[in-house]
């Protein structure tokens, strides 16, 4: 049975697949950085990038704004441990689909300290959410961050 303590930090993505209808995507993008923070008192908060952000001109115009939004995703809300499952309860997400939904994965914490890997997945709800007329199963895998990481 995990607990808050084993799953606090900050985590960085490192692997990800789909399967959907037994075709398994490789969604990992290594031009991204994602980054899950889990904290002792229930909150999460995850933000995703890409390395080449481009600052915005002096005149900041609708096209400067919509390639910005190509290049960041967050989303935070709580989180509850019920054994190994791990819901989030999403509140604020750059895709407004995931914004009010409860999403449940299991969770597992290999290793220990610095070398400890976090394995999440699980259904995802790819119907519930408008992305599809089937669910998938996800597996994601992230890597603790250290402190000055």
């Amino acid at each position: 049975m995990l607990t808050a303590k084993q799953i606090t930090g900050r985590w960085q993505l490192v692997a990800a697949e789909l399967t959907v209808a037994g075709q398994v995507s490789n969604t990992f993008d290594a031009k991204r950085t994602m980054v899950k923070h889990l904290t002792p008192c229930g909150r999460f908060y995850f933000h995703s990038k890409t390395h080449d952000r481009v600052p915005f001109s002096p005149a900041i115009n609708d096209e400067e704004r919509l390639a910005a939004s190509k290049t960041l995703d967050f989303g935070a809300g709580r989180y509850r441990l019920e054994g190994n499952q791990y819901i989030e309860d999403i509140e604020v997400c750059s895709y407004p689909n995931y914004e009010g939904k409860s999403i449940g994965f299991n969770l597992s914490v290999e290793g220990e300290g610095e070398q400890a890997m976090l394995i999440q997945q699980g259904v995802y709800p790819l119907k519930m959410l408008g992305f599809g007329d089937q669910d998938g199963y996800v597996k994601e895998t992230y890597r603790r961050l250290a402190d000055d990481e």
